[in-house]
This record gives structure tokens, sequence and C-alpha cells, in this order.
């Protein structure tokens, strides 16, 4: 009857390979261990068989790590970030400019507006943009009267570099900010576990044979322990007179 799948942990079969592998190479480089073996029926077609289950499970690479983050995470990130270092200095900046030369125009821009930490920055950024296309435009028809020195403030903060490149560079950044972002991508671990799940037993029920043979005809610790299926008795410490 073969084993139930629970038969083993998956601890177990983990270590199937690294026993697999000492088993082979053990029985390979001591003639006398493979002869004792082959009086006990194994041929090289058995051991032909456990090459190719010990190679078969050793390219089965184990599980992947779960994604933790995406390309359009790390992007929305350096987003905010570079939003929340552009807002302060620039802000101080620009306000200082429309305070000298326009100030109704930056009480406009900069009523209740002011650098931020964080994703609040965002906010920011994205208000004053839309405020300066107000004033270029003339859509605010509260501005109807004021329509050419509003635009005489755009070309003047244009002049201090807030031209339109760097605009759309801004409002570009408060969309990628803003997202949306990718899920995680989906990964079939349980098709992939049951895969190494079975090509780790299929080795494992091989080793079993051949290991119970060793044990029962080879009578030599030191073969066994080349085996790995004994290990060498610790020294007793000297006692203390």
């Amino acid at each position: 009857m073969p084993p139930k799948k629970d038969e083993y942990t998956d601890e177990t079969l983990e270590s199937v390979p690294n026993d697999a592998t000492t088993f082979i190479c053990g029985m390979g480089a001591v003639p006398e261990i493979r002869t004792i073996l082959a009086a006990g029926g194994m041929t090289e077609q058995d051991v032909e068989e456990g090459q190719m289950l010990l190679l078969a499970a050793l390219a089965v690479p184990t599980a992947p790590a779960p994604e933790k983050d995406t390309a359009d995470a790390r992007a929305q990130r350096a987003a905010v970030a570079a939003l929340d270092n552009w807002d302060e200095p620039n802000f101080r900046k620009f306000k200082a400019s429309l305070e000298r030369h326009h100030p109704n125009v930056a009480e406009y821009v900069f009523n209740d507006l002011a650098a931020a930490r964080g994703s609040a920055s965002v906010a920011g950024v994205a208000t004053f943009l839309a405020r300066i296309d107000a004033l270029e435009t003339g859509s605010d028809s509260a501005r109807a009267d004021a329509r050419t020195s509003d635009a005489e403030a755009v070309k003047l903060l244009a002049k201090r570099g807030l031209t339109a490149q760097e605009r759309k560079r801004l409002a570009d950044l408060v969309k990628v900010a803003l997202g949306p972002t990718a899920p995680l991508s989906e990964v079939p671990l349980d098709d992939f576990a049951a895969v190494r799940r079975g090509k780790l037993l299929e080795l494992k029920r091989w080793l079993n044979e051949w290991t119970a043979v060793a044990h029962a005809d080879i009578k030599k610790k030191a073969y066994l322990i080349r085996l790995g299926l004994a290990t060498r008795r610790a020294p007793k410490s000297p006692e203390i007179l």
C-alpha cells in the first residue's frame, strides 16, 4: 500500500536529497559497500534509478517566497517621496516671488496651502498645480478682472523654474502617487508544493528500501557512518578527580 500523503512531514521530506546524496556517494566511494548491497539485490538499474530520482528532486526548486512588493507600489512610494521633497523649498521660492511682484496672486495660490509631509504633500502639490492652471487658463470666474496679471504671474513663475515641462512632471508624479497600483500576483503554491512533494516522496521510498538493506547486511559501523546511517560516538569527557 502506498504511503499516505501525510505519512512524512515536509521537514522530513526536505532532508531526503541530502540523505540520498550521502548514501549514493558513500556506496560509490567504497567498493566493499557496493558489493554488500549488490549481494542484497541492488543492481546497476537500482543505482541509476536512485540517481535519477535524486536529480529529479534537486531540479524542483523550493517554493518561491511570496511576493511582497510590486513595481507599481515602488513607483507610488517614489512619487510620494519626490513630491514630499519638492514642495517645501519650491513653495517657499515661488511664494516669495509672487509676494513681491503679484501679492494678490500669492494670496490666491497659497491660501490655506503650505508644505506638508508624506501623502499630504501629494494633495498640496495637486492643489498648487490646479491653481496655477486656473491662473493660466483664466478658468476661475472670480478672477475675471485679473486675467492679465494672472497670466503675467504664471510667466514669472516659469522664469523661476515652474515651466510647462516641470508642471507636467509634477502632475505625472501626482497621478502615480494616487495610483491605482496592481495587486500582488498569485503564485499557485499548492500545485508547486504538490509537485515537489511528489518528487521527494519517490526518492524517500527508494532510499527507505536500500537503507533497510544496508542496515540489515552491513555490519561494519564505519561503512554505515559513510552512508549517513550511523554517527560516531562522541568521546567521553575526562573524569575530574
